[in-house]
């Protein structure tokens, strides 16, 4: 694969299916368990996944920055509604919020590993600075509640 262009918007898009397909069967085969709603705080999560497989997979990948948004409210948008987990207005939402939380998210994460990316430390530095973002969505969420 020369042009890793897109992998990133392939990457998220097998994160968030996996999750999804993970939480279908929860819900078939263990009924009283709660799942975790779809608020920022996960939606990050789910991208700094795909964005730690893609830093690891294409380090030195080129994006397309405005392709970034469109491709993430689709996978957002499309994925949780062909489940049958949220109805279409809700699925609008989603891939709203999904499409911005993503696209900053990435934004972030490029400009840490800009940053970090020279040193010994350069193997590791994605994952430390995913944790750090994740939890700084998580302080993020609780100044709103």
């Amino acid at each position: 694969m020369k042009n890793k262009t897109y992998l990133l918007n392939t990457l998220l898009a097998a994160v968030f299916g996996t999750y999804l397909l993970v939480a279908v069967v929860i819900r078939t085969f263990c009924p009283q368990i709660i799942l975790p709603k779809a608020n920022i705080p996960n939606l990050v999560l789910v991208s700094l996944v795909a964005l730690v497989l893609d830093h690891y997979f294409a380090p030195d990948a080129k994006r397309c920055y405005i392709c970034i948004p469109a491709f993430s409210a689709l996978t957002f948008g499309l994925l949780p509604y062909a489940g049958a987990f949220v109805n279409p207005l809700d699925a609008l939402k989603l891939a709203a919020a999904g499409a911005v939380v993503f696209t900053v998210t990435t934004l972030l994460f490029t400009t840490i590993q800009d940053r970090l990316s020279s040193g010994p430390a350069a193997k590791a530095s994605a994952f430390f600075s995913a944790v750090s973002l994740y939890m700084a969505s998580q302080c993020f969420m609780g100044m709103f509640l």
